[in-house]
């Protein structure tokens, strides 16, 4: 066993297989994009080469726009609405004594359900005649206050964010918990001596020492925001009058309905370059700090 680990090649047998696999799902698909993007081609008939046209297009491309401003809109939400909740509801069940784990596992419980389900569940809900939503308002309230949660271009954005919110919350919330639940007791019952009261504990101590799982949170935030799509698909498909329109809806539109596989190439490369540019912003402007008890 010892003489297998010393053996470069022991490591080179698994490394490849994750290397290739990488390679073939990953890397070549980027390259790829890259290359149709400088093409006008519907898949079928042979390529035209129109070289910076279909990146030029996407300046002028009033979805497009629209696209990148909702896509933005979900990254707003999630920054300055889940992240702070998350923080917020980590803190909450750290100071719970008994049923912790009980707590744990049913904010978890929405990430193992699929987003399919979920949009479906939720669409449910927002039904306009018998969802629970409308229901309950009629319940309580007159008649006409009940709404068209995904009819409504002025609601039908923040439907599909709370609804988004709902399954991946539970993931930031675990994550969160984990670096809280790992700071030593030492700390904080030196802290509480000096006469520290529990929003100073928060503020001073618990906040700093959870930086570094925060900063992650931010990064996977902004990266699963820029790429988002099957809740808006399954939820709007980017309705109605794509008001939820997003850039990864719009793409496989261009792409696959309207057969602009050069333009939808483009689009996705646009992407790529985006969420490149705006984790690499991200990790220039926070420090990794290595937390030191």
């Amino acid at each position: 066993m010892n003489k297998a680990l010393k053996n470069p090649f022991t490591y080179i047998a698994f490394i490849v297989p994750t290397l290739a696999l990488y390679a073939v799902f990953f890397v070549y698909p980027v390259i790829v994009s890259f290359y149709y993007g400088f093409f006008k081609w519907d898949g079928i008939t042979d390529k035209v080469f129109t070289g910076l046209d279909n990146f030029a297009r996407l300046w002028n491309d009033e979805v497009f726009r629209k696209a990148l401003a909702n896509n933005f809109y979900f990254m707003a939400f999630s920054l300055v609405v889940n992240i702070p909740l998350v923080f917020l509801l980590s803190i909450i069940i750290s100071k719970v004594g008994r049923m912790r784990d009980f707590y744990k596992s049913a904010v978890f419980v929405p990430v193992v359900i699929s987003t399919a389900t979920v949009a479906i569940l939720f669409g449910v809900l927002y039904n306009y005649d018998s969802g629970m939503i409308n229901q309950f308002i009629r319940l309580v309230a007159p008649d006409d206050w009940a709404r068209e949660w995904l009819s409504d271009p002025k609601l039908a954005m923040l439907s599909i964010l709370i609804a988004n919110a709902w399954q991946n919350i539970g993931f930031f919330i675990v994550l969160c918990l984990a670096a809280i639940l790992n700071i030593p007791k030492e700390i904080v019952e030196a802290a509480k001596i000096d006469g520290v009261n529990g929003w100073q504990e928060t503020w001073t101590i618990t906040l700093p020492l959870v930086r570094p799982i925060l900063f992650v949170m931010l990064l996977l935030t902004v990266s699963g925001t820029m790429k988002v799509l099957d809740i808006v698909q399954i939820m709007t498909n980017g309705g109605p009058f794509q008001s939820t329109e997003v850039m990864s809806t719009y793409m496989l539109k261009v792409g696959f309905r309207s057969m602009e596989l050069g333009y939808g190439s483009a689009i996705g490369v646009a992407m790529f370059i985006l969420i490149l540019v705006l984790t690499g912003m991200l990790q220039l402007m926070t420090r990794r700090e290595e937390v030191q008890y």
